[in-house]
């Protein structure tokens, strides 16, 4: 950002979003108000009269990524720029960040909407539309894909996680809200929608015992007309037979489930308050892959949790081994404060010994990754088409319904003619670890 001034805008909105998609939704949402309120989206920061930076406070890295953002931008902004900042570092550090950072005009936490505007005094409360009727504006390069985020908050209580002092408690949104949105984003070329949550499968179970991600699955197959329904962050508990067995039955339910274990040892899970037990969850894993054959699971670990022992963490390579997760993402703890686990009393295990445990598991995973992906070479599938490729060898980029968007395997062609969010039937004749070369078929 150039620092420029007497070439603002009037009614414009520049936007900034950090931290994860339930963040960017949250930022879109926000958006919409602004557009709604006559504001026009700017494509240029020097030009814009207010920037909205969204930040993430949830770990240490994201923390220093949204303040060194902040601060790059109130030093390169003109004077008649208005800086607004809101999300979870401004959530979690409500008090303290206005006194240190006074060169930000305006701090909003969670839950900004219908609060943005009438802080800097354009609309009121009672001015804004509806959820139903507002019309959400898209962040990203990808319109033929969006998120749905179908609740805020979380009522776990797993013990490194800070998320429900930032989010506070789980708000399911309502099911015709989100059925209306979901029509609303088809209508405008999405092809691609998934849902996203802290817990997914908590959703709705707040309000009634009747009220869950089942019937909410079912409510978007029968009243929208979205190709690929994906499904992100499910929470091992209240994965049932009736919900694998609606995924395994509608082709319009991507075989994809994203559902992170944290670890696979009784002891860890407990002191992660995880509340399942290790063979639960190689009982659970092993349903998922009876009921649903051609299912891709993507899930994540945390290495290096206070009291980790050897044989803990030897529990946890056998269970990778055995279950030979599709995707799987592995972090090494650091304790969060405000969070349980940076109380705990237990032997803590040093950082070097934390980052082999973390490669170790790397490695495994790659080379399981690695030996699947190779196993499809000659296989014929269904991809979406994300991005052209430009200045490439390739002609475009794409994703099976087994991989989800940024985080998961790239499909390359290498040949053939397509519209970004076409589906197109590949061979694939090469492979990575996190990569496959198709052609067209």
């Amino acid at each position: 950002m150039v620092k420029k001034e007497n070439n603002i805008k009037k009614q414009t909105v520049f936007p900034v979003s950090l931290g994860c998609s339930k963040n960017q939704v949250d930022l879109e949402n926000i958006l919409s108000e602004f557009v709604q309120s006559k504001f026009d989206l700017s494509e240029n920061i020097d030009e814009a009269e207010y920037i909205i930076i969204n930040t993430c406070g949830f770990i240490d890295s994201a923390k220093e990524e949204s303040i060194d953002t902040i601060l790059d931008i109130c030093q390169a902004s003109s004077p008649e720029q208005k800086i607004i900042v809101s999300g979870c570092l401004s959530q979690r550090y409500a008090e303290q960040l206005p006194r240190e950072m006074p060169e930000v005009d305006f701090w909003t936490g969670n839950y900004a909407q219908g609060k943005i505007l009438k802080l800097i005094g354009h609309a009121k409360l009672k001015d804004l539309c509806p959820r139903e009727d507002m019309r959400r504006v898209r962040l990203g390069n990808t319109p033929h894909h969006a998120y749905l985020k179908i609740a805020e908050g979380c009522n776990r209580s797993c013990s490194f996680c800070a998320i429900p002092s930032i989010r506070g408690k789980q708000k399911s949104v309502d099911i015709a809200d989100l059925v209306a949105e979901a029509q609303y984003l088809h209508q405008n070329g999405v092809q691609e929608l998934s849902l996203i949550a802290q817990d997914l499968t908590y959703y709705g179970r707040e309000k009634s015992a009747n009220y869950d991600l089942e019937t909410l699955l079912r409510s978007l197959l029968e009243y929208t007309d979205i190709p690929w329904i994906r499904l992100m962050y499910a929470y091992p508990a209240f994965i049932n037979d009736s919900l694998l067995q609606l995924i395994a039955e509608n082709p319009r339910i991507c075989k994809y489930l994203d559902m992170p274990i944290q670890h696979a040892s009784t002891n860890m899970l407990q002191q992660m308050r995880r509340n399942y037990t290790g063979p639960e969850l190689r009982s659970l894993l092993r349903k998922i892959r009876q009921q649903v054959p051609d299912i891709a699971l993507r899930s994540t670990v945390l290495v290096g949790f206070p009291g980790e022992t050897e044989a803990d963490f030897q529990e946890l390579v056998e269970l990778i081994e055995e279950v030979r997760f599709d995707r799987l993402g592995a972090f090494a703890f650091s304790p969060e404060e405000g969070t349980h686990a940076s109380t705990l009393k237990l032997p803590p295990v040093s950082v070097d010994l934390a980052m082999e445990r973390y490669n170790i598991i790397n490695e495994r995973q790659n080379y399981i990754s690695l030996e699947r992906n190779q196993n499809l070479i000659g296989s014929e599938m269904t991809i979406i088409i994300d991005e052209v490729a430009e200045e490439s060898e390739f002609h475009y980029y794409g994703r099976s319904q087994w991989d989800a968007l940024e985080v998961d395997n790239v499909v390359r062609l290498l040949d053939g003619s397509a519209q970004v969010g076409d589906f197109v039937r590949v061979r694939v004749v090469d492979a990575s670890a996190h990569d496959l070369d198709a052609t067209f078929f």
